[in-house]
């Protein structure tokens, strides 16, 4: 027994002389708070401190102490560095997205897609899955700030800065964190486009543009920062609809941005009432800005409910066929054709189609007549409709481009799936190339209460595609893919 006594005593001794040599972990220069952080495996938060860090971006330091700042606490053992998912996300130009009812944080800037799972040691970059450093995953932070709880989702800075591009220094005797945007050359506008019936405008750029922007109230001002202009094409475009009167846009040296050799100033006058914060999105693409404006339920007067002209029976499902454009807005136009009339032919074909299948039916127009894209919204909705499918036709400016394609919203998974239904039996049965489905806030997708997609059928800027989709036999065979994916997803769902 004396003998055990002995090498137990001797183990401990062991242990506190090997604790003994351990270096002390100091607390940060910069203090600690008190945090709770949420466990998501328990459902819970739990109590802990956190040391502060500094947090500079491009050499300007960001002030969160009104909010939640950076932290660096110990996470399963490793010492990491945690930031506001927002705080870092759009200084570098991203879309950050929390898609309702997931507990997923998503950021997007260009070609790069980040998806972060609260408690998920991976993480998927452009749809890979990646393991994160040391497994550390994003958390949900709350701290208590003028009497307030604060609560924010916290990811670790140096994947998702690095991921966007980005570099990340850090200086441990002041425990800040510096993160530097990578330099490179000018990015080359190639075109401005206002397309007045998706009420957009897409700034096209040959590569991931940064920009900044202005609200001023009355107009809205971007910024795109270390850009150059393409030669040829005007400064100003007109643009009929509830939202915009004009974009204008020029070139600009260092005068705006001294550290930058060129900056590009593209600026959206706005009509009255509408405002950048209320009425506009920003969202960077794979093809540069693009710039959503929508009206509010607030900015829209009461609209009588639609009633369809044949009565539905409630014992089918609806589906509600938009034929995109039409009126004063002819869409795209090509070798005389125009996109109003080849969309209101496939969406006759798809309705006669789907009739016969046992559908109700119902169409956003039926003759050349200008809709507004919140009413086309608002008769799915009126309705009650399963589904909202509106056909249209793309265009591009490199001739060379063709295929079709399906968009969907991004926080609608029933979107993506009826979209997917879709896309492989048109482009099957149409022999078209298939552009895969992608998401897009566009205004039909986003204000119908149901499943909704919005079809690119081909590119009108393409000569041999856009003499198959004036083909009506070419027209006949998209459309019963299309019916095909709808009468699955229906099916199925």
């Amino acid at each position: 027994m004396k003998n055990a006594r002995k090498k137990v005593s001797s183990f401990l001794l062991l242990l506190a002389l090997l604790a003994s040599l351990l270096p002390a972990r100091a607390a940060g220069p910069n203090g600690v708070i008190d945090i709770q952080v949420h466990n998501e495996s328990l459902g819970k938060y739990e109590s802990r401190t956190a040391e502060v860090v500094n947090l500079v971006f491009d050499g300007k330091p960001l002030d969160l102490s009104a909010d939640v700042p950076a932290l660096a606490w110990v996470i399963d053992g490793y010492g990491r560095t945690m930031v506001p998912v927002r705080s870092v996300g759009e200084p570098l130009g991203a879309t950050v997205l929390w898609p309702q009812g997931t507990n997923q944080v998503i950021l997007r800037k260009g070609l790069n897609t980040v998806v972060l799972t609260l408690g998920s040691p991976t993480a998927l970059v452009n749809g890979k899955e990646v393991a994160l450093p040391d497994g550390v995953s994003a958390y949900v932070v709350k701290r208590m700030v003028g009497g307030k709880a604060v609560e924010r989702t916290m990811v670790p800075i140096r994947f998702v800065s690095e991921q966007l591009g980005c570099t990340v220094e850090w200086d441990q005797e002041t425990y800040t964190a510096s993160i530097t945007k990578s330099v490179s050359e000018n990015t080359f506008i190639t075109r401005v486009v206002a397309d007045s019936d998706r009420q957009t405008v897409l700034i096209a750029t040959d590569r991931t543009p940064e920009y900044q922007v202005l609200d001023m109230e009355d107009r809205v001002v971007v910024d795109l920062l270390g850009a150059e202009l393409s030669s040829g094409f005007p400064g100003t475009i007109s643009v009929d609809n509830d939202l915009i009167t004009t974009v204008r846009y020029a070139q600009h040296d260092d005068d705006l941005f001294p550290e930058y050799e060129k900056t590009v100033r593209v600026v959206l006058d706005l009509k009255e009432g509408i405002t950048f914060s209320k009425n506009v999105t920003i969202e960077a693409t794979d093809e540069g800005l693009l710039l959503t404006t929508f009206l509010t339920d607030a900015d829209r007067e009461d609209d009588e409910v639609f009633v369809p002209s044949t009565p539905i029976d409630p014992t089918k499902k609806t589906v509600v066929v938009d034929a995109g454009h039409g009126g004063s807005r002819d869409g795209a136009v090509y070798e005389g054709i125009k996109e109003k009339d080849l969309t209101l032919a496939m969406s006759k074909k798809l309705e006669a189609l789907l009739l016969a299948q046992g559908y109700n039916v119902v169409m956003t127009r039926t003759t050349d007549v200008y809709m507004d894209l919140y009413d086309r919204a608002d008769i799915a909705n009126d309705v009650g409709a399963d589904i909202f499918v509106s056909i249209h036709a793309n265009a591009y400016e490199d001739p060379e481009i063709y295929g079709a394609m399906t968009y969907y919203h991004p926080s609608s998974g029933r979107g993506k799936r009826l979209a997917q239904a879709i896309q492989a039996p048109m482009c099957q049965a149409a022999g078209a190339k298939d552009k895969g489905v992608r998401d897009a806030d566009f205004v039909v997708l986003r204000e119908t209460d149901m499943c909704a997609v919005l079809v690119e059928t081909g590119f009108m800027t393409n000569h041999n595609e856009l003499m198959q989709l004036n083909d009506s036999d070419y027209q006949d065979k998209l459309v019963k893919g299309i019916c095909e994916g709808i009468v699955r997803y229906l099916n199925t769902n």
